[in-house]
Formats: structure tokens, sequence, C-alpha cells
């Protein structure tokens, strides 16, 4: 009797211990089933003089470190006469290029991205009409499909939004285009493509722009971009944080919402699911010119944009404080900022960005996306480190993939 109890209870802790290592059966091999990765996002800006967007920076696709991003994002496509077209000429060479980096890391994925924040992208005219909606998601698949893309990615800088220039209906259209996009890009005849969107961060504009339950029955992730929540503005003439994690001590009402934190958790309530939420984050910074260089902290007020037209890329904002800026961080926001003489800067640095991206893991989130590569230290001019921040992220997420995947 007793042998017959100790063998239930034997056969009892084995059918457990399996339970809890989840295993799977697949092709005559038994596999481990591993957390998912977290995505490690990048947009890929392609220089160009004339584009009108000073976060752009020369960066060949040369210099690019094929493993330390997960999905390349090339930005940006227009759409035209309901059409995919390169913004530039040239382009399609580039496109080339960055796809040639998959010889050397064949599980990157590399995506064209339409559209951008200095126009409009062409999404307007297109979304209006149901039956230019359904052609350019037939030529879009072949578009990709021919230069080898894995994928579109749409940022529309907003659907319906401002409010009082664009037509409201464009927030349904806009699903619309997603909808046709996913039945096109997901046809059991063709191979499967990923369909992501950028998508805003501010509360009036998240609510204007998408109705979010059915986008994310559609899309393989969408990027939140976590960035400009303060800009100088003459209506709003104090300094802010580009990106602050979490809201300050004094923040109230609308200004209370204006981080990350509150904005991704804002997306998750209106309906987009954790896993497919990537937490967006900015390799450069806004400037300020200061009222009085005595008044430098946040909020102080200023009267215009700082140096570089009121961009800079991190080494440039490197350079700055390690010339005689004073640097300060905050330990409540989780963010930068430096001062000097009137100049006041908001930026990220290995600090900042490491507290982003280990809060994007804890709270489990789909991974992080980066605005953008050529923003980086990609010439290791600053610390001597190659990518400094991008290799902080890729640090972060992929030795706590390690452990995961070893214990």
């Amino acid at each position: 009797m007793r042998a017959l109890w100790r063998s239930c209870v034997l056969c009892v802790g084995l059918l457990v211990t399996l339970c809890f290592l989840c295993v799977c059966f697949e092709g005559n091999v038994w596999k481990f089933k591993a957390k998912p990765k977290m995505h490690r996002v990048c947009y890929y800006a392609i220089p160009n003089k004339g584009s009108g967007d000073i976060t752009v920076k020369a960066l060949s696709v040369d210099d690019i470190d094929p493993f330390i991003c997960t999905h390349i994002l090339v930005a940006f496509a227009r759409i035209r006469n309901n059409v995919i077209v390169p913004s530039n000429d040239g382009d399609i060479e580039v496109y080339k290029e960055v796809i040639a980096l998959k010889k050397q890391n064949p599980e990157l994925k590399v995506l064209l991205s339409v559209g951008g924040g200095s126009t409009d992208g062409g999404f307007p005219n297109l979304v209006r009409d149901p039956q230019a909606v359904i052609e350019f998601a037939s030529h879009s698949r072949k578009f990709l499909t021919t230069f080898g893309f894995d994928g579109l990615d749409l940022d529309w800088e907003f659907p319906a939004w401002p409010v009082f220039v664009r037509n409201r209906q464009e927030k349904i259209w806009f699903t619309r285009l997603v909808q046709h996009l996913y039945q096109e890009f997901k046809s059991a005849v063709h191979k499967p493509l990923l369909l992501t969107i950028a998508v805003a961060a501010p509360k009036s504009i998240i609510d204007r722009s998408y109705e979010i339950p059915e986008l994310s029955r559609y899309v393989d992730f969408v990027s939140m971009m976590g960035y400009d929540y303060h800009i100088f503005w003459p209506y709003l003439p104090f300094t802010g944080y580009n990106a602050p994690l979490f809201k300050g001590r004094s923040d109230k009402f609308y200004f209370a919402t204006m981080n990350i934190q509150w904005s991704a958790e804002y997306w998750v309530k209106k309906g987009m699911p954790k896993e497919k939420l990537v937490i967006g984050i900015p390799t450069y910074g806004r400037t300020w010119k200061l009222l009085n260089a005595a008044w430098n902290k946040t909020g102080s007020p200023a009267v215009g944009r700082g140096m570089l037209s009121g961009v800079v890329s991190y080494p440039e904002a490197c350079i700055f404080y390690k010339e005689g800026a004073e640097r300060h961080f905050d330990e409540v926001c989780k963010v930068p900022y430096a001062a000097r003489e009137r100049d006041w800067v908001s930026y990220e640095d290995p600090q900042s960005v490491q507290e982003k991206v280990k809060w994007a893991k804890d709270s489990h989130f789909a991974g992080v996306m980066t605005w953008n590569l050529n923003c980086d230290d990609w010439a290791g001019i600053c610390s001597g480190k190659r990518f400094e921040l991008h290799s902080v992220i890729k640090k972060i997420i992929f030795n706590d993939e390690l452990r995961l995947n070893d214990s």
C-alpha cells in the first residue's frame, strides 16, 4: 500500500514538473517555451538635406551595426497616387543597402516606414477613398516583397489631428486602412508581412486619432512616441523634459499626463495589449534659450529655442556638458538636463535610457523603440563607444533574456 502511495506521489510530482517546465514537442524535438523576446525597434532616417527634419544626422548604412536592433524601420517613404514612392532620388539604393544587413544578421527584420512628422505623408487623400485603400494595400505588398522588406510601418502624425484642421472621420478611415493592409499582408497565399504603427503619446491626440481596440486586432505592434512632451512654444515659454519617464513632484492636471508612464498606461487602458505596445525613446534632445541664466531649472522661463535650432543629437549634448555645462539628473522623472549660461538642454544619456528600458521590461511591454539610430553616438565621438545609447538597450534586454533562458 505504501509502495502504491509513493508511486502515486511520484507520478503527480513528475506531471507538475513537466507543467512547470512548459515543454512542447515539435518536429521530433522537445523544446522549452522561452519568454517572448523584447523588440529593439530602431528607426533609421535616410539622410536628406531637404527633409526639414533636423533630428536626422548623416549616418551611412555602412556604419550601422546589424546586431544592435531586432527591427530597423527605414524612414521615410511617401504615398502618391495611392502607391508607395521613395521620398528622394537614391532612396531605393539605401533600401537595398539596409536590407543587405540581413546577410550578416538573418534574424534582423527590416521594415519600410511611410509618412513622418514633417508632412502628412499622403495619408489624408488616400484614406478618404475606400477603393484607393484597397489598391494601396495590394500595391504595398508587391512593393515590399519586390525589395525584400519584412513589413510596413505607418507613421501618420496624426489622423484627425489638429482638431480644427483635419476631418474627424480620418480616425475611422485610418482603421479601415490598417484592416485592409492586415488582410493583404496576412493572406495565406503570400508570405506574411509585418504591420506596425507609430502612435502619439499625448492624451488629446490619442483620443482624437485612434480606435485602439480595433487597431490592436490588426497590428503586430505599435510604437508609442514617448518624446516631444515639451518643446519651446511661444504660448508655453518654459523649459521642460523632452521624454520624462515619470511625472514630476509639481506636475498637476494636464502636465501630470505628460510622461511616458502615464501615456503607456493610458494606451493599455484604452485597449492596446502590453504585448503589442513598444515604448519609444529619443536619442535626440531639445534645447531652450533661457530668459535669465540664473533661472536654469526645469520650468524656467525661456525666450526661444536654443542651440542648434532647438534640437541636439546625443553626442552634441554629451559634448555640451563635457565642455562645461552643468549636468543635473532628476531622480523623480529619471532624466538629465544640462545648462550653461542661457543654453538649456533636455536630453537622454545612458542613465536615463537604462531607467526607461528597465521600466519597460519590468512592466512587461513588448519592447522599446528609438528615434533614431542617426542621433546616437554612432561614431563614438563623445564616449568612445559606438551607438552608446543603443548598446545600453541591447545590454539590458539581452542580458536579461540570457538569464531567463539559462535559469
